[in-house]
């Protein structure tokens, strides 16, 4: 049987694949992320004989970020092998097409809460009164971990692309927040760290 876990909610997605595995008790379990494949490795957990005959599992994180040519020779040894259940995690929301490549997979999908981003594109110059309620509903409901990686995923993008703010307080902001990241990390924080990031947020907006 196949497994796909994806989504742009990866705490969730992540947590429900933590939570499926553990449950796997006993079984013989293979983990590959797509930076790290080896195929030899692959088929000599395929084809080993486990100590008590355990039942086997491969987990693949990313396994669609894995480069073509690997990608295809993956396929066909799970395709060719019907005997082991495969799991695969994806870090963001897989298309129509990849998800065909397992059509009879069984399928979690875990999106993202759509406030979120409409809190991130609520982001502009002088729009503090529409975005900072919005902030601060999306902190009750999603971690502020994840709401931070996105945002600052938008504010890179606008960095290398279109932006409505200036280049120069787009890239003070992402910095601070690269520093506010770090620091809350550390226990470093003199504040908690949704009040520091609204500071950095609501001086980028001025």
């Amino acid at each position: 049987m196949i497994y796909i876990f994806h989504g742009d909610d990866q705490l969730k997605s992540r947590s429900a694949i933590n939570s499926f595995l553990d449950q796997k008790i006993g079984y013989d379990i293979l983990r590959l992320d797509s930076k790290d494949i080896n195929l030899d490795q692959i088929n000599g957990f395929i084809n080993s004989q486990s100590l008590f005959a355990s039942q086997k599992i491969i987990v693949f994180f990313n396994f669609f970020s894995i480069s073509k040519p690997i990608l295809d020779k993956v396929l066909k040894i799970i395709k060719s092998n019907d005997s082991f259940d495969i799991i695969l995690w994806q870090d963001k929301t897989l298309n129509a097409t990849q998800l065909k490549t397992f059509s009879k997979a069984k399928v979690e999908l875990f999106p993202l809460d759509k406030k979120l981003f409409k809190c991130i594109n609520s982001l502009a110059p002088k729009n503090a009164a529409r975005f900072i309620p919005l902030y601060h509903q999306v902190l009750e409901q999603e971690p502020f971990e994840l709401f931070l990686f996105w945002l600052k995923s938008s504010l890179r993008k606008q960095l290398t692309t279109f932006s409505k703010f200036n280049t120069d307080s787009l890239k003070t902001a992402y910095l601070q927040m690269i520093e506010l990241d770090y620091q809350s990390k550390t226990g470093q924080l003199a504040i908690p760290k949704d009040m520091a990031l609204e500071r950095i947020l609501l001086n980028l907006m001025k």
